[in-house]
C-alpha cells in the first residue's frame, strides 16, 4: 500500500515533538524500506537477473551499484525526485548489500525528515498560539533547514 508520507510526517511533528517525530518518521520509513527492498529480492529478483541476461548495459548497472551503491542510494535518498517504493525494489533486485542500504537509506532520509518534522511542529504551535517565538524564528529555522 502506497500511501504519501508527507501528512504523517508533519502529523508527527505536531503530534511528538522534533526529536521523538523524527525518530518515529525515520524508524518507519525505514522499515517500509526494508520491506520494499525485500520484495525486490524476492519477487523481482528473477525479472532483474533475466534482464541482465539479456542486456549487458544493465549487468555493468549493477555491478556499478553493488560496488558503489551506498554513495548511489545516498544521492537517490536526499532527492525528492525519486519515487520511494520503486528505489526499495529496484535496489533489492540489484546486488547491493542489505547494510548497506539501510545506512544510505537512514543517512538519506535523516535531512529531509528533520525539515518536515520541524515544520509540523512549527505549524501546531503557530495555528494553536502556543509558539514562545516570533513568527520569523519559525520562517527562519524552516529556510535554513530547507536549505540544507
Amino acid at each position: 500500500l502506497a500511501l504519501p508520507a508527507t501528512p504523517f510526517t508533519l502529523s508527527a511533528g505536531a503530534l511528538f515533538g522534533l526529536g521523538e517525530g523524527s525518530a518515529v518518521v525515520l524508524v518507519a520509513g525505514t522499515v517500509s524500506a526494508v520491506i520494499g527492498f525485500f520484495i525486490g529480492k524476492t519477487v523481482l529478483r528473477q525479472y532483474v537477473e533475466e534482464l541482465l541476461e539479456e542486456n549487458p548495459k544493465f549487468k555493468k548497472l549493477d555491478r556499478a551499484i553493488g560496488v558503489s551503491g551506498f554513495k548511489l542510494l545516498l544521492l537517490v535518498r536526499l532527492s525528492p525526485i525519486f519515487p520511494f517504493s520503486l528505489i526499495n525494489y529496484t535496489y533489492g533486485a540489484s546486488s547491493v548489500p542489505f547494510p548497506t542500504f539501510v545506512a544510505g537509506t537512514l543517512i538519506g532520509f535523516a535531512p529531509s525528515t528533520v525539515g518536515y518534522v520541524y515544520s509540523g511542529l512549527a505549524g501546531k504551535e503557530l495555528l494553536s498560539g502556543e509558539s514562545t517565538q516570533p513568527w520569523y524564528f519559525y520562517a527562519g529555522g524552516a529556510a535554513v533547514l530547507f536549505g540544507f
